[in-house]
């Protein structure tokens, strides 16, 4: 089948597996969000703000993820949730002017009655009433919670931060500078945690971004060899994931060759104009790591392979072993397990292969792995709107990736996968992606 018709048919099978309860149900499923949102901070005020960039450059407007799961709102610009613990009531503040209006775009939402009937939201106002909301709880001592982005800079020195709170955002600033009686503290872990067990809605487009990923992994493994740039291998994960039918890209991919795959080197290209672009040398490993976006929801999942398209022996024989703890690891995957439980079924794993390996590669790896202190990277997240940690053991219905991350002697080792977890396991949702070196290698040479 063509990638264009494997597209279309993703996209068939989308309407088929969305929910016929429309736009009432979906509100329903919001409201409910926020229910949970307030019980979850009975004492406090959450503060959430949609995206206020306009991106000239991309391809469309992308909404804070945390405000679009509490609101659906995926076309509004710069509005304010705050969701009030003690009331569990919630309040919509929408800008005076939006964006564009002079030229006749239609705004999303009003500030009126009949968008907070429509949107199940108990106010919907214009966003001049933030002020005099904010004053009342101010009066109260009350406290707001705030997610922290940790993907932006601070916009302002320290000396002009409030001491409160210097992580906070500069919108967010504002307020604590002018009402020093409310408590401030960040949240951001325990709000995504809210997201992490998802509805069938939710779960039936992650299984459509997780279908799209395994297809934009494919074309980018077949652009991987000697002398390509990293960014030709990126620009063909990035055009699959459109010809699958998703919206395009979950997050820019990498395609990251030799020591540039290496943890953390790979977290410079976001400050990096040329994304550490170079071309791939025979002998290093990339670390191909993509995902699609569909509806929002992203997929994730990546791969460690030979740019000549063949490991070298003794990294055949490292990643095999790599490969086997991660099979152990993922056999462990189930409702109730705790991440540092996965880990020890994977280090217990890998260190059967101590007096079996071979190479002088393995050995180093397997003694240096075994001890965790060495593994910083080695990880399992969340997966939906956004990425989060893991809080507590596993719960059922969430969907994680289990990534170990590792590197010795310049060259990265990473393997990830997406997973649903149950009760009694965890259903792979990326499958048909090769594992084993042999497997690798044969997918590779079918170019």
């Amino acid at each position: 089948m063509s990638s264009g018709s494997k597209g279309f048919a993703i996209a068939i099978l989308a309407l088929l597996l969305t929910p016929c309860a429309g736009a009432q149900s979906m509100n329903t499923d919001h409201h409910e969000r926020r229910e949970r949102a307030a019980r979850a901070f009975p004492d406090g005020l959450v503060l959430l703000h949609a995206s206020p960039d306009l991106p000239e450059t991309g391809d469309g407007f992308r909404q804070d993820p945390i405000f679009f799961y509490f609101t659906g709102l995926a076309d509004t610009v710069s509005a304010i949730l705050a969701i009030d613990g003690p009331t569990g009531k919630s309040w919509l503040f929408i800008p005076s002017q939006p964006p564009f209006a002079k030229s006749g775009l239609v705004p999303e939402v009003r500030a009126d009655a009949a968008s907070a009937k429509r949107l199940n939201i108990e106010h919907v106002l214009d966003w001049s009433a933030l002020e005099p909301f904010l004053a009342s709880r101010a009066s109260h001592h009350g406290i707001v919670y705030f997610v922290q982005d940790d993907t932006r800079f601070d916009a302002l020195p320290a000396n002009l931060l409030s001491p409160r709170a210097p992580e906070a955002p500069s919108w967010l600033q504002v307020i604590l500078r002018k009402w020093p009686t409310l408590g401030v503290r960040e949240a951001g872990e325990r709000i995504r945690g809210l997201l992490a067990v998802q509805s069938p809605d939710e779960i039936a487009k992650l299984r459509l971004a997780a279908q799209a990923t395994v297809q934009a992994f494919f074309a980018g493994l077949h652009k991987v060899k000697e002398g390509v740039s990293q960014r030709r291998v990126e620009l063909a994960v990035v055009d699959a994931c459109w010809e699958a039918g998703a919206h395009g890209e979950a997050f820019w991919p990498w395609a990251m060759a030799g020591t540039t795959g290496v943890f953390p080197t790979p977290f410079t290209s976001l400050a990096k104009y040329d994304h550490l672009d170079q071309p791939m040398r025979a002998g290093d490993l990339v670390r191909l790591d993509v995902g699609c976006e569909w509806d929002h929801y992203g997929g994730d999942l990546g791969r460690t392979l030979p740019v000549s398209g063949v490991f070298a022996q003794d990294q055949r024989e490292l990643w095999d072993i790599f490969v086997d703890a991660y099979r152990s690891g993922a056999g462990a995957l189930r409702a109730g397990v705790t991440v540092d439980e996965v880990f020890g079924v994977w280090q217990s794993r890998l260190i059967s292969h101590r007096d079996s390996a071979r190479s002088l590669l393995a050995k180093q790896a397997i003694e240096t792995w075994s001890d965790r202190r060495n593994l910083p990277y080695w990880q399992v997240h969340t997966t939906n709107l956004t990425p989060g940690s893991v809080i507590g053991p596993l719960r059922s219905g969430t969907t994680i990736n289990f990534e170990p991350i590792a590197a010795i002697n310049g060259q990265g080792y990473f393997l990830e996968d997406m997973y649903l977890v149950t009760e009694t396991g965890a259903e792979r949702l990326t499958p048909g992606i090769p594992d084993s070196a042999a497997e690798i290698e044969s997918s590779m040479a079918q170019k």
